[in-house]
């Protein structure tokens, strides 16, 4: 039987991670990039341009002419953590969502997983754990990013009482080696850290997961996950605190104990990420969202994912030295 592995978002941190280990296990892939992307993609995988929120041009990334078996990986998605809302969020993440999952419908596709996110998930009160959930609705989450994946992630759940073999995970904030397009936000911090463009920490934390671990979440997915169930993957919770002092030392550094209080680095943010893009940084890390998140409930379980899928995440460490 001579199977095809689609992968959208190949381009991106967990999108190159996932064609690079599909192809290590000699699988034929095809990935959709849009037009003028195609030397981001890993050596070996099949190319097809086009855009995820365009469904007119995506017929040839779903031809599975020659193929007995067709999984589609759905990556994709413009994440941001901008104050400015952008129209491409919700025409990406939720419009490219819908196109994925009516044409796999269409064409026969025989598996499919959807890469949300954790926030996708309405957040529970502090100390208390964020399972996973069978219905999402984007009035129940904040941000633009979080609202567009719970809408999609309600998409993808329709689809599969339509009959499509789909099922959704939820992976936490990714950090992990690869991100050679430098994008990923996490790990652009974790760089600063360790450059001392970050000197002090700042209240709150979060849950922070290997873009390995989840890769092999994502695969053991493919394999294990029931249609219609979600399954979060989640990996461990980190104060920013601790995150710097890690990176410090990793690197060598010495660590600076300041730790600015939450009032004051929410009063900062707005002025900050102006001038980040008065600089003509298009991509700021101190943001009024990304502070936001830090002080939301960051305690995720994984321990669907694990009874279920196998799912063992690798300690933080390795993950935040292999970041670097």
């Amino acid at each position: 039987m001579k199977k095809l592995y689609l992968v959208t978002g190949a381009t991106g941190h967990l999108g190159t991670c996932l064609t690079a280990e599909l192809l290590r296990r000699k699988e034929h892939v095809r990935v959709l990039v849009r037009p003028g992307r195609r030397s981001l993609v890993p050596q070996g995988a099949e190319a097809v341009e086009g855009d995820v929120a365009r469904e007119d041009t995506l017929a040839p990334f779903f031809d599975r002419a020659g193929y007995d078996c067709v999984t589609l990986l759905h990556c994709a998605a413009m994440i941001t953590i901008a104050s400015k809302e952008d129209r491409r969020v919700w025409d990406v993440n939720v419009n490219g969502t819908e196109n994925m999952m009516r044409l796999a419908r269409q064409t026969g596709v025989e598996r499919v997983i959807y890469v949300s996110s954790v926030h996708a998930i309405p957040e529970k009160p502090l100390g208390e754990t964020i399972c996973e959930v069978d219905d999402f609705s984007p009035h129940l989450v904040h941000g633009q990013y979080a609202r567009s994946k719970a809408a999609a992630a309600q998409r993808a759940l329709a689809h599969a009482r339509e009959g499509l073999n789909v099922s959704i995970v939820h992976p936490s904030g990714i950090i992990g080696p690869g991100d050679h397009g430098r994008r990923n936000h996490m790990v652009r911090t974790i760089r600063a850290m360790a450059s001392g463009r970050i000197p002090v920490s700042m209240e709150g934390g979060y849950d922070f997961v290997d873009v390995r671990d989840v890769v092999d979440g994502i695969l053991s997915c493919e394999e294990y996950g029931q249609a219609g169930e979600c399954y979060i993957l989640s990996g461990h919770y980190v104060k920013v605190k601790e995150l710097l002092s890690t990176v410090c030392r990793i690197k060598g550094r010495r660590e600076n104990k300041i730790e600015l209080p939450h009032g004051l680095v929410r009063r900062i943010a707005p002025i900050a990420e102006r001038l980040s893009l008065l600089a003509g940084d298009r991509s700021p890390l101190l943001t009024p969202y990304s502070v936001y998140t830090l002080h939301t409930n960051g305690r995720f379980s994984h321990e669907k994912a694990s009874r279920t899928l196998g799912y063992r995440p690798r300690g933080i460490i390795e993950s935040i030295r292999d970041s670097l």
